[in-house]
């Protein structure tokens, strides 16, 4: 992918808890099921919304609609095994390559603030802005996609479609239960913060993208 996704940055001040949540969500990259449940969730996310991104747009949000799928099946596998859903089992040996520089991304994330961070901190009841918004707004593109989803989003059937991507992914985790390992529970502020918004993430991206 073009950029180390959010939950990996979070947590690698953590890099016990790094390690063994990289190995829970390397079980599920490596597994060849995984596609079809990745296919599942991106259908189940998408909104029936009247709004036709810009080329400009659909562009900046493409690498987040191919991965947010994944990454929300990752957290929500996280999140159930420390909920004790999933039972606990010995992770795989670590077969980990050694440490190295951090890529520089080649996505552009505004660092700063965005008129609209504030906005979207409230619909999303996060603490934090996910990537693909700092993406947007570094490229002056937040307006567009926010003003036709972002209303979807705090109303009612928004919030219907959230809770049921949440439970769509609760679903599709359930059928991996062999690559439980994670069991940092003092990290479960940083994972609910990603619970939170990646539901919100995929439906905003699914809506926002041409394909």
């Amino acid at each position: 992918m073009e950029f180390v996704p959010a939950i990996f940055k979070a947590l690698a001040s953590d890099p016990d808890a790094l390690v063994t949540a990289w190995m829970q969500a390397r079980a599920l990259y490596d597994d060849p099921r995984v596609s079809q449940a990745l296919e599942r969730l991106r259908e189940h996310a998408r909104p029936c919304l009247d709004y036709s991104p810009s080329g400009d747009v659909s562009a900046t949000v493409a690498p987040f609609v191919d991965e947010l799928p994944v990454l929300l099946l990752i957290v929500t596998s996280l999140g159930l095994t420390l909920d004790g859903v999933l039972r606990l089992r010995q992770p795989p040996p670590r077969d980990l390559p050694e440490p190295g520089p951090v890529p520089v991304s080649i996505v552009p994330e505004e660092r700063g603030e965005h008129r609209l961070f504030d906005e979207i901190r409230a619909v999303y009841g996060t603490e934090h802005v996910p990537s693909m918004y700092r993406a947007l707004a570094a490229r002056e593109q937040l307006d567009e996609p926010w003003a036709a989803i972002g209303p979807f989003l705090d109303g009612d059937a928004g919030r219907r479609l959230v809770d049921s991507v949440e439970a769509a992914a609760a679903e599709e985790a359930m059928r991996f239960p062999d690559v439980a390992f994670f069991a940092a529970e003092r990290t479960r502020p940083v994972l609910d913060q990603f619970r939170q918004a990646l539901p919100r993430n995929l439906i905003f991206a699914s809506a926002s993208s041409s394909r």
